[in-house]
């Protein structure tokens, strides 16, 4: 196969760092870069052309910043006099693009309309300007992709706290965990749904309900959805607290856990046979006078 260069007028010429890193950039990243360099007389002062350049490749602003800081980390262009701490300053406050800017973005930019469409489809209303500029300042502020945007706004409506308040506190929480691509923030969501389901069950259990809990309540609750543990695990440990104390003690329970892990027990089953429990609705759990002691003194010595 041969390939024949067709130059229909002035020729753009390419620092070769463009095409060694290319793989790692961004389409928009690319687009600013040939754009760039198609025109060399912005090179001198990009600051007067750089809203020019904004409207001609349906980018908003703070993201030709990023794509340029971008090639700048890649060593293939230099930035004379950029000051990065307020372009990261100016770049943390909402974008203002008006209606005929977004418009323009949204016939050149094919992406960012769908984007928009799809984002209008979660939050069920029409945006207004302020809606899209929303949108434009997870993607260029945050550089959240978009299907990360539309996995975080579905959330926020399945918790019925689509107030772009509520997005960007959490968007700006996700940013500072280091959670900034879709598989990583599925990730994260289905943890968060596990964690508070099993949460929800110890507190229905210990009939916590929803008050704040304790310090001690929080690590010890945290330690068993960290360890995976199933609730009639914790339930059959439950059971043993009661029956030995009188009174649901979440203290008195977890040393029961500790002791059962200790011993490789993370099943009813074994947990039932260690205890010498009898299978069967009659029965109560009976513990050797060892581990009776022994949790006894534990459970006094580590106090509620």
């Amino acid at each position: 196969m041969k390939i024949n260069v067709k130059y229909s007028g002035k020729i753009i010429n390419l620092p070769s760092g463009v095409a060694e890193f290319a793989p790692e950039a961004s389409r928009e990243e690319l687009a600013v870069i040939i754009a760039l360099f198609s025109d060399i007389e912005v090179l001198s002062d990009f600051d007067k052309y750089i809203s020019v350049f904004s409207e001609r490749l349906g980018i908003g602003i703070e993201r030709i910043q990023k794509a340029l800081k971008f090639w700048a980390e890649k060593g293939v262009i230099e930035i004379e006099g950029m000051d990065e701490s307020k372009m990261i300053s100016s770049s943390n406050s909402m974008p203002t693009y008006t209606g005929a800017q977004i418009a323009n973005f949204i016939e050149k930019n094919e992406d960012i309309r769908s984007l928009f469409i799809a984002c209008q489809a979660i939050l069920g209303k029409d945006f207004n300007t302020s809606d899209h500029n929303h949108i434009i300042f997870l993607r260029d502020f945050y550089r959240f992709g978009d299907q990360f945007i539309l996995l975080l706004l579905a959330h926020c409506k399945g918790l019925d706290k689509a107030n772009w308040a509520y997005i960007k506190k959490t968007a700006q929480a996700l940013y500072d965990e280091g959670i900034d691509t879709y598989s990583a923030l599925e990730a994260h969501f289905a943890d968060r749904k596990n964690k508070s389901t099993l949460e929800y069950k110890i507190r229905e259990l210990f009939g916590i309900g929803r008050r704040e809990l304790s310090k001690a309540e929080k690590e010890k609750i945290d330690k068993w959805i960290s360890q995976k543990l199933d609730i009639e695990f914790i339930r059959l440990a439950y059971d043993l607290t009661v029956d030995k104390t009188g009174k649901p003690s979440l203290a008195y329970c977890a040393k029961i856990v500790e002791n059962w892990l200790c011993n490789g027990i993370k099943t009813v089953k074994d947990a039932k046979m260690l205890d010498g429990a009898r299978v069967g609705g009659e029965s109560s759990f009976e513990t050797n006078d060892f581990f009776e002691a022994a949790l006894q003194r534990s459970y006094k010595k580590g106090g509620q």
